[in-house]
Order: C-alpha cells, then sequence, then structure tokens
C-alpha cells in the first residue's frame, strides 16, 4: 500500500513576512479609516454651520464698484449691502473667537473667520474646538479682528478632501478667476467685498506675509510687488489707498504656499 504523500511545511521565513505584510495591511486600513472618519467629522461639522448664513451672497458682476458709488454707505445699493447676511450673534455665543465669516461663491469656501491670541490653535481645532487636522479659517493673530489694517492674513489648511482652502488652487487657472472674481467677508457690520487682484506660489517665509503698514509710498511699493508676483495678469489696479485681504494655504510640497490677494470693494 502507498505511503501517502508528506505536506510541506511553508517556510518559517515565508510565515514571518506574510505575518508583517497583514499587519502592515491592517495597520494602513485603520488609518485610512481614521483618515476619513476625522475628514467627515470636520465636513460634517462645516455643514451644519451653514443654516447660520440667512442670504444668499449678492450676484456677482466681477466689476469695481466705483468711488461715487461707495460713497458714504448712505446709497440704497450700498446699503442693502449692509445687512447682516451671517447670524454671527449666534456664533459668537459658542465660540466668542469667531469674527466673522468667508465665502468665495462656487468654490465650496464658506466658513466662519476666527482670531485668536496664537496662530496654533486653530490649525488643528475645528469652531467647535473639536480636535481635528482640517482645523478652521482663521485670521493672522497680529492683525486687528475689526479688519481695519491695510492688510489682513488669512489662513486655511489644503485638505485632500477638497474641503477648506484646498480650492484656492484653482485659481491657477485665469478662467476660474474669471469665474470666481471675488471674496465676501460677512463682519458685524455687514457683508464686504473683496476683488481678487493676484495669485501666485510662494515660499512660506515670503515677504508677501508683511504687515502693520500706513498708507503711503512703501505700501504702494509692497501693493505692485504682490501684483507683479501674480501667475497671470488679473486686470485689477491696486493702489496705496486700497485695504486687502491675502488668503495663504499649503501647497503639496509643504514647504510652499498658495497665495490670493484681494482688495477691498465696499
Amino acid at each position: 500500500m502507498a505511503k501517502g504523500r508528506k505536506k510541506k511545511r511553508m517556510p518559517v521565513p515565508l510565515i514571518i513576512v506574510l505575518c508583517v505584510c497583514v499587519a502592515a495591511l491592517g495597520v494602513s486600513i485603520w488609518q485610512l479609516s481614521h483618515i476619513f472618519l476625522e475628514y467627515k467629522a470636520g465636513t460634517d461639522e462645516y455643514d451644519e454651520l451653514q443654516q447660520y448664513v440667512m442670504a444668499e451672497i449678492p450676484e456677482e458682476d466681477g466689476q469695481e464698484q466705483s468711488a461715487e458709488e461707495e460713497g458714504d454707505g448712505t446709497e440704497e445699493g450700498v446699503e442693502e449691502e449692509r445687512v447682516q447676511r451671517v447670524a454671527l450673534s449666534e456664533l459668537q455665543a459658542q465660540n466668542p473667537d469667531t469674527v466673522g465669516w468667508i465665502e468665495i461663491p462656487g468654490t465650496g469656501i464658506s466658513y466662519p473667520l476666527m482670531h485668536r491670541d496664537d496662530n496654533a490653535y486653530y490649525l488643528n481645532h475645528t469652531f467647535s474646538g473639536k480636535i481635528n487636522s482640517a482645523g478652521s479659517i482663521f485670521m493672522e493673530t497680529l492683525n486687528s479682528p475689526d479688519f481695519t489694517d491695510l492688510h489682513t492674513i488669512i489662513y486655511g489648511h489644503n485638505m485632500k478632501n477638497g474641503s477648506m482652502f484646498a480650492g484656492l488652487k484653482n485659481y491657477t487657472s485665469p478662467s476660474y478667476l474669471v469665474a470666481h472674481p471675488n471674496v465676501y467677508l460677512d463682519l458685524a457690520d455687514g457683508t464686504h467685498c473683496y476683488q481678487i487682484f493676484s495669485v501666485y506660489e510662494v515660499e512660506a517665509e515670503s515677504d508677501s506675509y508683511t504687515i502693520g503698514f500706513a498708507p503711503d509710498e512703501q505700501y504702494e511699493t509692497f501693493l505692485q510687488t504682490l501684483k507683479s508676483r501674480s501667475a497671470y495678469d488679473t486686470g485689477v489696479t491696486v493702489t496705496k489707498d486700497d485695504s486687502i485681504i491675502t488668503l495663504s494655504t499649503c501647497t503639496r510640497q509643504g514647504e510652499h504656499r498658495y497665495l490670493v490677494h484681494a482688495k477691498k470693494i465696499y
């Protein structure tokens, strides 16, 4: 009677390799699940806050408002813009760090705007104070929270799921700027519009982040430098009489930043 063949055992080194691979796969799945749940939690929180936006942004035409139109804010058109569009007091009751709301229509950028005595906290804390890599959209701590500075900086993460300031990178295309020319800030005194005049990538330590200007020749030179750095001509002029904001986010390279500069129209 023939003897049955002995079953070959898998070599020990191969077993170890397979165990390591399975363990690594398990860790990767856990990490991806954690990232997905964190992203979802951040997105859900900010989606919920949209209930405090009570009116649509005024219709965009991409055109500058003349000085005559701006006037002293008593004309009917300008007065209409001062209507409180966002329930800011209700947001401030939940988090007193809230200074306003920032929105660029059609880009997915629509978030509460935060200001605190340091620039680190809102890098990894949401509006509700929960730890989350999405963080919040927040102002430079050295800037005045009432936007009375000539140059105010606003930061936000470039999230892989397209949230926060990830949409800023789309301004590399001139046609995207044509479709989305304005940034809107809702503050305690109502809605304000800023027209984008320069977009480009820069090193993290760039002098584009300089603040604390007076309306003089030095500021005029600074503004012209920002405009000259633009990846393309936006066709928008800027002078020392203009107040500006800078939206800043990281690039995928990490050590660089993508900047969008806009001047105040009203």
